[in-house]
């Protein structure tokens, strides 16, 4: 009688659809355009540029 294979499938790391809400950029150039944009609106704001798994530049407030 043969076994069956009863394992559980692998579950990645990193969910890839969780930039889903956020604003992708194409290039670091423009990411950064856009922080800078940003901060100049609101002093207090500090942003820097990101690449994600799936190719994209982001902003975020969290430094390194």
């Amino acid at each position: 009688m043969p076994r069956k294979n009863k394992t559980v499938p692998h579950t990645p790391l990193s969910d890839p659809r969780r930039e889903a809400g956020k604003t992708r950029y194409g290039t670091k150039r423009q990411a950064e355009s856009a922080a800078e944009y940003q901060m100049l609106l609101k002093p207090k704001l500090t942003l820097r540029a990101y690449r994600a798994l799936d190719g994209g530049w982001y902003l975020t407030r969290k430094q390194q």
